[in-house]
């Protein structure tokens, strides 16, 4: 079983100026690992400041923001939002209006 993945891990939490832990390194991986094989890849990590791990980051954020760009997600994650709360909206008005009046009503009782 290759652990480069972890290796890259580490190297990605080194690269942003943090000690690597275990949280750190799982919260990085790309594809699952045993908490048994990320802490033993961790005793034995060595930072390798020429790894490679910082271009395919920045290959993929390019990657991705070439394709949809984020203010574009943004947006169309908002308007989602947006259409999928409106109903609600309008219950909790109606909801608001129906205990007013209910008030009103025991007020004048």
């Amino acid at each position: 079983m290759s652990r480069q993945h972890i290796i890259d891990a580490a190297n990605r939490v080194a690269l942003e100026g943090k000690q690597p832990s275990v949280a750190l390194i799982k919260s990085h991986l790309t594809q699952p690992a045993g908490l048994r094989d990320i802490i033993e890849t961790l005793k034995t990590w060595q930072f390798d400041p020429h790894a490679k791990v910082a271009e395919k980051l920045q290959a993929t954020v390019n990657a991705a923001t070439e394709t949809e760009p984020t203010a574009a997600l943004i947006a169309t994650a908002i308007a989602a939002v947006r259409e999928e709360f409106a109903p609600l909206h309008q219950e909790v008005a109606e909801l608001k209006a129906e205990v007013t009046a209910l008030k009103k009503a025991l007020l004048t009782q």
